[in-house]
């Protein structure tokens, strides 16, 4: 598998450090991250997970080949992470002298901060998943101002809006096919994901304030849509 490494961005900061363990947070797709300490050659870490829902057996054998990468890499010792500094420009944090960077695969990202102690350094890699971590950082787990969708049993095209909430019934002689066509050409055009529709939807039958009107939940593998929540309401109580 093919890793692509890239130099710390001061907009990317917050991906770096622990998220608010809050529904909104779910959206970036943190599944984890990976304590390590390198002192001089010696290199031993612990994986920590967040959200057990994503840590796939396909992310659980990339995160491996991923470490084993590093660690034959800038981790092979601490004078190989001292010379990897300099190479990957930006990288020290305002006020501090941290060695940040970012991984990236077609299906993962990686956001490791070194933080150097008495002896060797601190190491934390934190881990996301890039159906969810993407779409959050193009601002598409917002919601549209408004939309196009069609009605669950596909009887009706119908408009939605968020401000004032409500259904407008439109083109109802339509086949359930044409109307979805048609949906989905109109939501292409205003850049709506079928995430975003989705969400929409949900929120105008069933109230905005639930669950089911957070974009990020359609975008999440079928069988863990709604753990989120759950994930949430184990780790404070």
């Amino acid at each position: 598998m093919a890793f692509e490494r890239k130099p710390f961005a001061f907009e990317d900061e917050h991906l770096y450090s622990a998220l608010p363990l809050d529904d909104r947070s779910m959206g970036y797709g943190h599944i984890g991250h990976v304590r390590a300490e390198l002192d001089w050659y010696d290199f031993h870490h612990m994986w920590c997970p967040d959200d057990k829902s994503l840590a796939t057996p396909a992310f659980r054998r990339e995160l491996k080949a991923l470490l084993g990468t590093l660690r034959r890499d800038v981790f092979r010792s601490e004078p190989a992470l001292s010379d990897f500094g300099p190479a990957v420009r930006p990288v020290q944090v305002i006020g501090n002298h941290d060695i940040s960077f970012k991984v990236q695969s077609e299906s993962y990202s990686y956001y490791i901060r070194c933080r150097p102690m008495a002896r060797g350094h601190d190491i934390t890699i934190r881990a996301y998943d890039n159906a969810l971590l993407l779409p959050e950082l193009a601002g598409k787990h917002e919601l549209p101002d408004y939309c196009f969708s069609v009605m669950p049993d596909g009887s009706a095209l119908v408009i939605l809006q968020q401000e004032r909430p409500y259904i407008q019934t439109v083109d109802s002689d339509s086949s359930p096919e044409a109307r979805r066509q048609v949906v989905d050409e109109l939501n292409e055009i205003m850049g709506v994901t079928k995430a975003q529709e989705k969400a929409m939807l949900m929120g105008c039958l069933h109230g905005f304030d639930q669950p089911c009107a957070e974009p990020w939940q359609y975008e999440r593998p079928a069988e863990s849509r709604g753990q989120g929540k759950q994930h949430i309401e184990r780790a404070v109580s």
